[in-house]
């Protein structure tokens, strides 16, 4: 029999976390990425109100802004520890984690992708456009300028937090076959 009539294996393991991870992953790069370019060829006086074209070369509400080389840096640092800790801890957990990683890891890439572009010249940093005005529900503050991936990595993040509050008391619920 040749290597090529050899039916390939995917081990089942593998097929239950990837389904989930990747999918999202690739779903919040590409939508980020995708957005950023359609927002930003457009002219800004040509866009409604709840969009804006805005960089950020800082994180979240420009935090770090003054020092751009070092935030790219610290990302460049944090996604392969990212990566290491979905790895090892995460992904064999089940699909809500795995979603969940998919959309905070699709959401670091599509933001590293603009800070990395920064650093060659090509970008003037992180490019965020959705603008959230909370007076229209009378609470006096427009809330900074995000975008895709940074509403991915929110999303992910909460949903991990949530599933580590319900994970944890099924986990601490006592086992009615534990002798006493």
């Amino acid at each position: 029999m040749s290597d090529a009539s050899l039916p390939i294996r995917v081990d089942s393991t593998f097929r239950s976390w990837a389904k989930w991870f990747f999918p999202v992953m690739l779903v919040v790069l590409l939508s980020d990425q995708l957005t950023k370019w359609w927002i930003f060829s457009l002219e800004e006086r040509s866009l409604p109100r709840w969009l804006a074209q805005h960089s950020n070369t800082g994180v979240a509400w420009g935090i770090g802004h003054q020092m751009p080389l070092v935030v790219t840096l610290i990302t460049m640092v944090l996604i392969p520890l990212l990566a290491w800790v979905w790895w090892k801890q995460f992904r064999p957990c089940g699909a809500w984690e795995n979603f969940a990683f998919g959309a905070v890891f699709g959401g670091a890439l599509g933001n590293a992708i603009d800070r990395v572009g920064t650093q060659l010249g090509r970008l003037e940093g992180v490019r965020d456009f959705l603008v959230m005005d909370l007076n229209v529900i009378g609470i006096n503050y427009i809330w900074p300028t995000f975008n895709i991936a940074d509403a991915g990595i929110s999303c992910g993040v909460v949903t991990l937090a949530l599933l580590s509050f319900f994970k944890r008391s099924v986990s601490t619920a006592p086992d009615s076959r534990a002798v006493n």
